[in-house]
């Protein structure tokens, strides 16, 4: 029986273990990655080498009979912490797969209440199937047009088309323009992990790892703009993120950019992210992307029946926090509850949440004036929800972000003093990080294939 157990987690660790930055360059669970989850730089010799190489690796064993001995002894309740820890460290991406699952599961069943909500009111699935089919409009030349300029595209550079399609196995798409940022901070919260899970009442470690809150200041860019509108019914109006809304605004935008439904049915790319003004003072959201560099001064005109608009973008500070999954009502409302949070626990970071319609700045003038500070819609912060991936995407590859809008925020001297030493810590911080990444990639390691995963990649500037 103990052989049959081994014997199942042997090919669970198999099909997930990947590499992870703090694991040694021929540790096993490094090899396993190259093997079965690496999407660059490994040849189909390479992946089989590596998985040889890896079951021969002793530790392998040894690591599963640990794995299984603390299941064994606390059950799987209390122990899979650790049990997941031992064999899908922090940082691989089997671990950001399983993570991403876990939270696919309370965000399915969302979704299927929505469908479930809207089948009782039109036609479900179907209507969000039509309705999303309807935006799909081609330029002038048709359809034929657009295939021909797939293929000389994937003609002119087949590694690049390749390594497009491939974004599908992705957390982070590459390939694709976006705008640019750079960090101005970077926070953990090592000490939020069970509030993750949702198990503090019952005092139960969490396997979820906690995200770093990035303080990121964007440069302006031109965006390409339509209305995300609400379904329009009693029950779901204040829904925004539904298949149907978002399906609509992406597909409209893609026509636009992809399918040449422009005025002089001009091709371009699409970009990464695409934006979700989620919290606005005039009470409506839109969904929008940054236009490509190349048409950016002067993108094709819309066509008049398209809902298309062009926005300037102001270089902004915002505040992000990254989660996996698809986006709900009920994701969103959560994770903006955690980012708020999160900015709280910063403290005295220099900056702080800009409310709509500056009521702080305005606040000492009403006084003077005799007039009460009114809290309403303009005095609430303003949220960005940004999507990275395709449709298509394995779902729990999925890689978001909610994003808050923030400010500069005046310290007094000793608060100054304290946020300059912050910043200082969390520079050396980061070089030694650097530093002990490079001492672990320098040591030896026996295989003949590319050692060097390629990072997540983050759009930075």
């Amino acid at each position: 029986m103990n052989s049959k157990i081994e014997g199942l987690i042997s090919l669970l660790c198999v099909a997930l273990i990947p590499a992870t930055f703090a694991l040694r360059g021929n540790s096993w669970q490094k090899r396993f990655d190259r093997a079965f989850l690496q999407v660059d730089g490994v040849t189909p010799q390479g992946r089989i080498r590596s998985f040889q190489r890896a079951l021969r690796d002793p530790k392998l064993r040894t690591d599963v009979s640990k794995a299984i001995d603390i299941v064994r002894e606390k059950g799987f309740g209390k122990g899979h912490p650790e049990f997941i820890e031992i064999l899908w460290p922090e940082g691989t991406q089997a671990r950001r797969d399983l993570e991403g699952i876990n939270a696919l599961t309370k965000q399915l069943q969302e979704r299927r209440s929505e469908l479930q909500e809207s089948a009782s009111e039109t036609n479900g699935l179907i209507d969000v199937i039509q309705s999303t089919q309807e935006s799909v409009r081609f330029g002038e030349e048709g359809s034929r047009a657009v295939v021909s300029s797939l293929l000389k595209r994937v003609e002119s550079d087949p590694n690049r088309a390749q390594r497009l399609v491939e974004n599908l196995l992705r957390n982070a798409p590459v390939e694709i323009e976006s705008p640019s940022y750079k960090v101005l901070g970077k926070y953990s919260e090592d000490d939020s992990k069970n509030d993750e899970a949702g198990d503090t009442d019952t005092g139960k470690k969490s396997f979820l790892t906690v995200p770093p809150l990035e303080l990121r200041q964007y440069d302006a860019f031109r965006s390409v703009s339509v209305p995300l509108k609400p379904s329009g019914t009693l029950s779901s109006s204040n829904k925004i993120y539904t298949l149907k809304n978002m399906g609509s605004a992406l597909t409209e935008i893609f026509s636009y950019l992809e399918l040449g439904n422009n005025v002089g049915s001009t091709m371009m790319s699409m970009t990464t992210p695409f934006f979700i003004s989620d919290t606005v003072a005039d009470g409506t959201q839109n969904m929008f992307l940054k236009l490509p560099e190349k048409h950016e001064v002067d993108p094709p005109k819309p066509v008049t029946s398209s809902s298309i608009s062009f926005d300037d973008i102001p270089e902004t500070v915002m505040a992000t926090l990254s989660f996996s999954g698809i986006c709900t009502d009920e994701e969103i409302e959560r994770q903006k509850a955690k980012l708020l949070e999160r900015v709280e626990k910063a403290g005295n970071i220099g900056w702080k949440i800009r409310n709509q319609g500056n009521i702080d700045s305005k606040s000492d003038d009403l006084e003077n004036e005799g007039f009460e500070e009114d809290s309403t819609e303009a005095s609430k912060p303003e949220f960005f929800v940004l999507q990275y991936n395709a449709p298509g995407t394995l779902p729990w590859r999925r890689m978001n972000e909610i994003a808050v809008v923030m400010e500069k925020a005046t310290l007094t001297k000793d608060q100054d003093e304290n946020v300059t030493e912050s910043e200082i810590n969390i520079d050396q911080s980061d070089s030694l990080s650097s530093n002990e990444g490079g001492e672990e990639g320098s040591s030896g390691d026996d295989d003949t294939e590319n050692e060097n995963t390629p990072s997540d990649s983050k759009i930075e500037e």
